[in-house]
């Protein structure tokens, strides 16, 4: 049988999140959170990681892939989704992936962004595993380098052919987004200390990446095919889930070293 996919809101009424719920075929040997990326990546990747969850429920790993508060299908404005509330909706949704999945262990998958959110509540939320996408690893780095894309994209040529000088925008816009005034203070106070946690980690990004230097129990080198995705602003075509694979494929042969505690 193929994995269940079903589209869900979750959350209080002033908090109403949406999700989509991969479901496997049988019992779920554990469930995967899957913590998205930020702003423009979000979009970017929606249908490479909905193909993600769909191989993971293909080998027995129940996922939720969910949006953040004023990102997404979820309820709320640009100038909601602000980065110190987001482990509000982490927990909201780990809440919904283990109702879903009674006795299924727990692991976080954090995509780009996320990761700076995710690996402080690993521990909190009683994760057995923590799964690091190209994590960013300085909030205050990734950004200026959202602003400096924002103000080329804002001055290409090649997007506003008619335009002379820099396209308008309010002073909180980021990459297209209305964002709130704190948003920027907010993200830039997050970032991943090298030092490993209590939670199994395994980090899967090229081998050039800097997170390849993050202590952690598994290291999966994913191709250039695979993560150039974070670094293009107009992706040449869709991101392949083959080239993806081999890292997807060494992390659930060894499913039990990530759905045991200790």
């Amino acid at each position: 049988m193929e994995p269940l996919l079903q589209p869900v809101y979750f959350g209080p009424p002033a908090r109403r999140l949406f999700g989509v719920h991969h479901a496997p075929s049988e019992p779920a040997l554990g469930c995967v959170l899957m913590c998205p990326p930020l702003l423009n990546e979000h979009f970017r990747s929606y249908r490479f990681f909905s193909q993600v969850a769909s191989q993971l429920a293909g080998a027995g790993l129940a996922c939720l892939r969910f949006d953040y508060l004023g990102t997404g299908d979820s309820d709320g404005g640009d100038d909601q989704f602000n980065p110190a509330e987001c482990n509000l909706d982490i927990a909201l949704a780990a809440g919904e992936l283990r109702r879903r999945n009674e006795g299924a262990p727990l692991i976080l998958m954090a995509i780009r962004g996320s990761a700076l959110f995710a690996h402080r509540q690993a521990e909190d939320l009683g994760a057995s595993a923590l799964w690091l996408w190209q994590p960013v690893l300085d909030g205050a780095g990734y950004v200026r380098e959202l602003e400096k894309r924002d103000r080329f994209e804002r001055g290409s040529r090649y997007r506003y052919p008619l335009l002379r000088g820099m396209a308008a925008a309010n002073a909180q816009d980021l990459m297209g987004f209305a964002l709130s005034a704190r948003f920027r203070s907010e993200l830039s106070a997050y970032s991943i200390d090298r030092q490993p946690g209590s939670v199994r980690t395994a980090v899967l990004a090229h081998q050039e990446d800097p997170a390849m230097q993050l202590a952690a129990d598994a290291r999966l080198e994913l191709p250039l095919s695979v993560t150039a995705w974070s670094d293009e602003l107009d992706l040449a075509s869709l991101i392949p889930l083959r080239d993806a694979r081999d890292a997807l494929e060494a992390l659930v042969s060894d499913i039990p070293r990530w759905t045991t505690h200790g």
